[in-house]
């Protein structure tokens, strides 16, 4: 079994999929054979695991508790058992089961919830203003913020980002490592070309000493992670006094949501954020219908009266 799973892993790779769902995956279908070597130590063979395993398996994750003791929620159980249909689906494909045990299995519902704790216009131009000065941090970061909220790319794209993926003229960057392996070109904006440029002369040369062809790095020189980014974030949010939790993905919904409410196409949008699936950019429709809601509310003659 575990050697069909590292074949598993390896299809994975040549569909370009990221070192890190992969990662997910394995700690996804090794919970799963450690199911299976507690409550079915006879089965030793993938071939023998049965609709009723897997049913039983389901029943086993709405208990199962992780280190803080905690029950596994609704979001988290439907990644496992994600993770064991594609699994599944391929040893089906490439002929290594007869039967497919997940078939038509039915997956626990997401609640559809409305995106949070995005930042209105004026609440974003104080965030960025607050990083005033010019220390070298303050240039690096009022550039890294600036280019997020242009772009709306997510946290890991922009640490990866490379000098020569930005082109000042036509006012594009390219994204080479977003979800999944995929490229994507996307346009940022004037404000955040000034930013850019500005930071890349006065203060990347001091901080990245060549070593890397990176564009953000931390004080140090070293390669930023997403961890580094959010607490920056978290930062000067704290400094402008804005209660939200405001996170890297704050500057994402921020993005869309502003190019939504100016009348942008939200195929553009999909495009933009790098989006799979239309379904997923629609999320943010549900701001707009509330903020419509309120509006009506306020605006519209006939709730004005009193009955």
């Amino acid at each position: 079994m575990i050697r069909l799973m590292y074949d598993f892993f390896e299809h994975g790779r040549r569909r370009h999929l990221a070192e890190k769902t992969l990662k997910d995956y394995e700690v996804f279908l090794r919970a799963f054979f450690g199911f299976l070597k507690e409550a079915y130590p006879e089965i030793t063979e993938i071939t023998d695991v049965t609709r009723a395993i897997i049913t039983a398996y389901e029943k086993h994750l709405l208990t199962r508790k992780d280190s803080r003791g905690k029950v596994m929620g609704r979001i988290r159980r439907k990644r496992y058992l994600c993770g064991l249909r594609l699994f599944f689906l391929y040893l089906q494909r490439e002929e290594k089961v007869f039967k497919n045990p997940t078939a038509n299995l039915a997956l626990p519902r997401e609640r559809k919830t409305i995106i949070k704790d995005v930042l209105t216009p004026e609440e974003m131009e104080k965030l960025l203003k607050t990083c005033a000065g010019e220390t070298l941090k303050a240039l690096r970061d009022r550039a890294m913020l600036e280019l997020l909220y242009s772009t709306g790319m997510r946290a890991d794209e922009l640490c990866h980002l490379e000098a020569k993926d930005l082109d000042y003229d036509e006012l594009v960057v390219l994204i080479r490592k977003g979800k999944c392996g995929t490229e994507r070109v996307v346009p940022f904006g004037k404000t955040a070309r000034y930013w850019i440029e500005r930071y890349l002369k006065q203060g990347r040369p001091l901080i990245n000493t060549g070593a890397s062809d990176l564009v953000f790095t931390t004080m140090g020189g070293r390669q930023l992670t997403p961890v580094t980014l959010g607490r920056i974030v978290k930062e000067y949010a704290h400094k402008a006094g804005i209660e939200k939790n405001v996170t890297t993905h704050t500057f994402r919904h921020s993005c869309a949501t502003h190019l939504l409410k100016g009348k942008a196409d939200i195929r553009y949008v999909q495009k933009q954020l790098g989006h799979r699936s239309i379904a997923t950019t629609e999320k943010y429709l549900k701001i707009e219908i509330t903020d419509l809601k309120e509006v009506h509310e306020r605006c519209h003659p006939r709730e004005q009266e009193e009955w």
